[in-house]
């Protein structure tokens, strides 16, 4: 069967499949690609299995492997430890820059918004028990409510600090490995640990909605959200939602800055967008670069007050400990994953149709033309479809 076509233009995974085993059918099999003969210490290449670090890893080992470094692990190394404490002379490391800030140091990534401020009633202050104003309302002023309580009132909303862009979550990260190196013991010369680089696009997290929610609703933005939350049910991932601070500080966030303040929160191992479309949640809270946006038509509302914060993926290794052509070779791939690098990365390696890590690697890179096409491979370009 020949190596799997392109897919991107296709509405649905499946239809890719269809394609592929189509085309299977008229061409040979791949040959396999010779592998520059490895040389000099291995590398590993480790990550702490959160997101795309998986994928970004299984990338990374291949594509050094392709250039004759010796690694140790053709998927990349999941750790249960924080990833970035690995990394030295001879480990590489894959993190998510906005996990791994947010898990680090919530207050930096999610800043609490201004507390809300009392309204006084007509009459007298607020909770004022001796206010003549604030009796039993009489049938036609409950009336009058009830008619009222059919569209939401929207509430007053605060002028809040945003929350943190790729460039503070780095940066965050950045003080970790600071912190880490003044704290142990003093590295060997050349063994210091630095962040490598990082991915050309955001991992910005969205809130979705679907198009006939955002119809109904008439949702454009994140404020449009604004008294309209209470009756629906929220998803977002369990790794933001694990941390208890973090958590806090995300939904403190969307109730005083959006007026978001839905009625039930469930938590999501995988994107949150499979339970927004079956209607299971209504408003999802994942990557601005999941596959399934654009493929099952959510509507991302936006954000320019940056209510919620982005990150980066990124490499963490000792810099003066790799050679030029190794370091090269991580920043070819960084660079490459763009938005649509990481959407297609990300839609080859989730979901039912996923591929395997290495196979998956494989792809993508001849995908991003930082490997050759292999003979017997069919590469159908976007402008056919």
């Amino acid at each position: 069967m020949s190596g799997p076509a392109r897919r991107r233009a296709l509405p649905a995974v499946s239809a890719a499949a269809a394609l592929a085993l189509a085309l299977g059918a008229c061409t040979p099999e791949p040959t396999a690609s010779a592998t520059p003969e490895a040389s000099g210490t291995p590398l590993t290449v480790v990550h702490g299995g959160q997101g795309l670090e998986p994928a970004v890893a299984a990338v990374l080992s291949r594509h050094l492997r392709q250039g004759g470094h010796a690694v140790t692990d053709e998927d990349g190394v999941p750790l249960a430890q924080p990833a970035w404490t690995a990394a030295d002379a001879h480990t590489v490391a894959v993190v998510d820059t906005l996990r791994l800030a947010v898990a680090a140091d919530a207050a930096a990534v999610l800043p609490a918004p201004p507390e809300p401020s009392p309204e006084p009633t007509e009459g007298g202050e607020a909770g004022d028990p001796a206010d003549p104003g604030l009796g039993l309302p009489t049938a036609s002023e409950s009336a009058d409510a009830a008619d009222a309580s059919a569209t939401p009132e929207p509430t007053p909303l605060p002028d809040g600090e945003p929350a943190a862009d790729a460039a503070e979550a780095g940066r965050v990260v950045e003080r970790l490995l600071q912190g880490d190196a003044e704290a142990g013991a003093s590295p060997e010369p050349g063994d210091a640990v630095a962040v490598l680089g990082s991915s050309a696009g955001v991992l910005r997290l969205s809130a979705v909605v679907t198009a006939t929610t955002a119809a109904r609703l008439e949702l454009d933005a994140l404020e449009d959200l604004n008294g309209r939350c209470e009756g629906l049910t929220a998803a977002l991932p369990a790794g933001l939602a694990g941390d208890p601070e973090a958590n806090a500080a995300l939904h403190a966030r969307l109730d005083r800055l959006a007026g978001c303040r839905p009625g039930t929160w469930r938590e999501e191992d995988a994107s949150a967008a499979a339970v927004v479309v079956a209607d299971q949640a209504q408003l999802g809270l994942l990557s601005a670069t999941d596959p399934e946006i654009p493929a099952s038509m959510l509507v991302p509302l936006e954000d320019p007050e940056r209510v919620l914060p982005e990150g980066r993926l990124a490499a963490v290794g000792a810099p003066d400990a790799l050679d030029d052509d190794a370091q090269r070779r991580i920043e070819e791939v960084l660079s490459a994953l763009n938005e649509d690098g990481l959407r297609e990365l990300e839609r080859i390696t989730t979901g039912a149709d996923a591929l395997p890590p290495a196979e998956a690697a494989r792809y993508w890179l001849v995908d991003q033309g930082l490997e050759d096409v292999p003979e017997g491979w069919f590469m159908p370009r976007d402008s056919w479809f």
